[in-house]
């Protein structure tokens, strides 16, 4: 569980600094004004990411869940939700399905009017935030929810048969990720900011 919780880490580390961030700041020189870089990411057509399907880990066997769920149940429900996260493709194939409608062709969207064309830009930097959100979200659990209840479940059992080593060894792989990424990484606060984020935020004084 260790592994593929380090592998999604990683991958989602690179996802968020390689294409998302980048794809974000594009959206906004675009939006700002710059005709130039539109014109190439339609020459490009680089509007449309992550187009590919996640990684599905199903080679986790029932009976390591079983054994694992016996000593911690949490451990097995944060393991269970971490995969819940990573299959979660709703907004990635919406942006892709609204960039095929409306950003394929150069010359289809320069036909349509300013007020139009910026109603689609908009929309497509709304959508690359919400999957910086999706990607945060994932971030965040795993940093920390689950690789801290990880340690406490290495700390707290006895593995009389087996050996804490690969366990070690993707916690310190894991450490050194968000060394390097640091920046990128969502604080730890990032969930009790996303519930009182938004429309809670915005009704809550009125609620008092």
């Amino acid at each position: 569980m260790t592994d593929v919780s380090v592998q999604l880490l990683q991958s989602s580390l690179i996802i968020k600094k390689n294409t998302i961030i980048p794809h974000i700041e594009a959206a906004k020189k675009i939006i700002a004004g710059d005709g130039d870089l539109l014109k190439t990411i339609f020459l490009a057509d680089e509007f449309d990411i992550l187009t590919e399907g996640t990684v599905d880990f199903n080679n986790i066997t029932e009976e390591y869940k079983i054994l694992v769920g016996y000593d911690d149940i949490h451990l097995l429900q944060a393991f269970e939700m971490l995969l819940y996260l990573n299959r979660t493709e709703n907004t990635r194939n919406s942006l892709n399905d609204f960039v095929k409608l409306n950003l394929k062709s150069g010359l289809s969207f320069l036909k349509k009017s300013d007020d139009e064309q910026l109603d689609i830009l908009n929309t497509y930097w709304d959508y690359l935030e919400k999957l910086d959100h999706q990607e945060d979200r994932l971030l965040a659990f795993i940093v920390h929810i689950f690789l801290p209840r990880v340690r406490q479940y290495i700390d707290s059992t006895s593995f009389l048969l087996y050996s804490k080593k690969n366990i070690t060894v993707q916690i310190e792989k894991a450490k050194a990720l968000h060394d390097k990424y640091k920046s990128i990484i969502p604080e730890h606060d990032f969930f009790e900011k996303s519930v009182s984020g938004g429309l809670q935020r915005i009704i809550k004084p009125s609620s008092q």
